[in-house]
């Protein structure tokens, strides 16, 4: 849907779920073990800069001020390569 129907906004909450889920299972992981707590930790800094980056594609491509954070029915209609014309 992001990428096919030009909906940009959709991905950004989606990554901050993500990120949220990696630092809370960093922090619960961190507790049990450090060297497993490290080791999410610094998947923790991999998504927030793909986060950084998508957030920021956005806000680029979003200069109008029209797409929003949410996914919506847009005018597109997404068909599968195996559908009839």
């Amino acid at each position: 849907i992001n990428n096919v129907e030009r909906r940009l906004g959709a991905a950004v909450p989606g990554v901050a779920c993500v990120w949220a889920s990696v630092l809370l299972a960093a922090v619960n992981y961190g507790a049990v073990d450090s060297t497993a707590g490290t080791c999410l930790g610094l998947t923790a800094v991999w998504i927030t800069v793909a986060g950084t980056l998508i957030a920021d594609t956005w806000r680029i491509n979003n200069e109008d001020g029209t797409e929003p954070l949410y996914p919506y029915k847009g005018d597109v209609a997404t068909r599968f390569w195996f559908e009839a014309p």
